[in-house]
């Protein structure tokens, strides 16, 4: 297969992310690095309850679980 302009430059990218990735993991481990918390939970977040999938449902004639009043 021959080499094209495109190939070296996806090959180029890919090993600068990689090259990237380990310079961040190391700065990491050295304690340089802050942590980042730009994901979906916030820190000092309550864990949101977890739903068991394989759980039966509750039964149609039960009164749905009433939430306590929020402060």
């Amino acid at each position: 297969m021959a080499d094209s302009a495109a190939k070296r430059i996806r090959e180029a990218k890919k090993r600068h992310k990689k090259e990237m990735k380990a310079e961040r993991k190391r700065l990491r481990k050295e304690g340089l690095l802050g942590h980042d918390h730009s994901g979906l939970f916030l820190p000092g977040e309550p864990p949101r309850p977890i739903v068991d999938p394989a759980a039966p449902p509750p039964p149609p004639d039960a009164p749905a679980p009433e939430e306590p009043p929020q402060p």
